[in-house]
């Protein structure tokens, strides 16, 4: 039985990504609920964090067909709303120098956002793995995780 992803510790989280499948374009659009994982701090912080910079009520991602960008999702009173929109790149892995998908931020997403960058990989059939940086001096190599499971496609009646 795998441990609950609350008590994985943030450098397991690394060493699994390193081994996971890396995602091709085809394989990701659709919409992805987000689940903040790791330690209390991180899953209790996280949300704070991503509403000071913009992002109240962050709910998860939605990557558009095509696969070269997408938009962040918020939950609103009235549903999820697009919020912060993202570009899919090929980059290298900080956590294994692998070349595979990154969500990053364009300019238009403001200044708070173009430092993140998410990596992503497949921990299933529906979940990606994922693991975000800062392209910050002093904090490219701190990597914190969190999961993005795929929702079903609603079928029209």
């Amino acid at each position: 039985m795998a441990p609950a992803p609350e008590r994985v510790r943030l450098g397991e989280w690394r060493r699994l990504f390193a081994r996971l499948p890396t995602p091709q374009r085809e394989s990701l659009p659709g919409r992805y609920r987000g689940e903040f994982v790791g330690p209390a701090w991180l899953r209790l912080g996280s949300p704070v964090l991503l509403a000071v910079l913009g992002m109240r009520g962050w709910w998860g991602k939605d990557f558009a067909a095509g696969a070269h960008g997408g938009v962040n999702l918020v939950r609103r009173r009235d549903g999820l709303r697009p919020s912060v929109p993202l570009l899919l790149r090929q980059g290298v892995s900080r956590a294994d120098g692998r070349v595979g998908l990154q969500v990053e931020y364009p300019r238009e997403a403001g200044f708070q956002w173009r430092p993140f960058v998410d990596e992503l990989r497949w921990l299933d059939g529906h979940t990606l793995l994922a693991l975000t940086h800062l392209e910050l001096p002093g904090l490219r190599r701190l990597t914190l995780p969190f999961l993005l499971h795929r929702e079903p496609v609603a079928r029209a009646r």
